[in-house]
Formats: structure tokens, C-alpha cells, sequence
């Protein structure tokens, strides 16, 4: 049961509902935009700011997917990680590769560049604390500096939404998929 009281859709305005309507169609659970609602300028704000990243990104639409759902599976946030993005599917996205994403580190399916990504991620999502010097030289390895920064914007992004929606409790909790446990 959500922490906020979830706004029907006939209480928002009409691009709220637009927004939580296309939500409800994606992940078959609108219950995140409804508690979120209560706000509809800053949830279009972060929209922009949301769309700028992924849109216009540098990075690659499955590099940030692999990314998104690692965290989301740390998050354990049942929303984001039913959420598939046909273009990073194009890519070379699959349930395969997600279902890899704790063995990152180890896992033969990821290329080093996308194995470097994940690995920072995780840690970052875990105990950002054990993010150090040897990271920031493996992720040089891979990464140019503007594409390290996208990418650390694209991280807490996605902790701090996910993690967001799980302390309001306005997320959809039947998903098959496992969460990575915290180490």
C-alpha cells in the first residue's frame, strides 16, 4: 500500500494522465506516476532532464539498460525491472544478459566496456563509499570523460528514483524477476 495517496487518473492534469497512462502501458502498473502526481511539474522537469540522458545520450541505449537493470535489481524496484526498451532490444539487449547482470564481473556475455559500466554501478549502488582511484582507471579504459559523466548521472538517476519509489511503497510487486541481494 502506498505511503501517498495515489491520485486517480480523473484527479490529474490531462499530461499527468497522459504520463501515467503511458506508464500503466509500459509496465502494466501505473502506481509509481499516481503517487508522483501530487507533483506534475517537477515529474515533467525530471522527464526533460530523463529524456536529455537517454534520448541524447552518448552512450548506448543497451549500455544504459544493462546499467538501469542492474540497479534495478539491487533497488529490487519491480517497475523498472519489467520495463523493456525496444530500441536497446535493437541493440542486442536480451533476458539472457539481464538475467547475467549479478555475475557481471565474471560473466563472458559482456563485452569489458559493458562489463566496466555495470561493475561501477553496482558498486556505486551498493556502498558508494567502495568507489575508488582503480574504478575511474578502469572505466578510462573504456570511457571517454564525457561519457563518465553521463554515466554517473545516468547511476544516481536511477538509484535514487528506484529507491524513491520503494520508501513510498508505490511499486508493483509481482515481478518474476530475482533481485540481486546486497553483498
Amino acid at each position: 500500500m502506498s505511503r501517498i495517496r495515489l491520485l486517480e487518473l480523473s484527479e490529474m492534469e490531462p499530461e499527468m494522465a497522459e504520463i501515467a497512462t503511458n506508464m500503466q502501458k509500459m509496465v502494466g502498473d501505473g502506481t509509481a506516476m499516481r503517487a508522483v502526481a501530487h507533483r506534475p511539474d517537477i515529474v515533467k522537469a525530471f522527464g526533460a532532464f530523463y529524456a536529455q540522458l537517454q534520448m541524447q545520450g552518448l552512450l548506448s541505449r543497451k549500455l544504459v539498460e544493462l546499467v538501469r537493470l542492474a540497479i534495478a535489481q539491487i533497488n529490487q524496484c519491480a517497475n523498472c525491472l519489467q520495463s523493456r526498451y525496444q530500441d536497446s532490444i535493437d541493440e542486442g539487449l536480451t533476458e539472457e544478459l539481464i538475467a547475467a547482470l549479478p555475475q557481471a564481473e565474471t560473466s563472458p556475455l559482456f563485452s569489458e566496456r559493458e562489463r566496466a559500466a555495470i561493475v561501477f554501478a553496482q558498486k556505486m549502488a551498493f556502498n558508494h563509499f567502495d568507489v575508488g582511484d582503480d574504478d575511474f582507471i578502469r572505466l578510462h579504459q573504456h570511457f571517454s570523460e564525457e561519457e563518465i559523466v553521463e554515466l554517473c548521472f545516468d547511476v544516481a538517476q536511477f538509484i535514487g528514483i528506484g529507491r524513491m519509489f520503494a520508501v513510498l511503497d508505490a511499486t508493483n510487486t509481482a515481478c518474476a524477476i530475482p533481485a540481486m541481494a546486497a553483498e
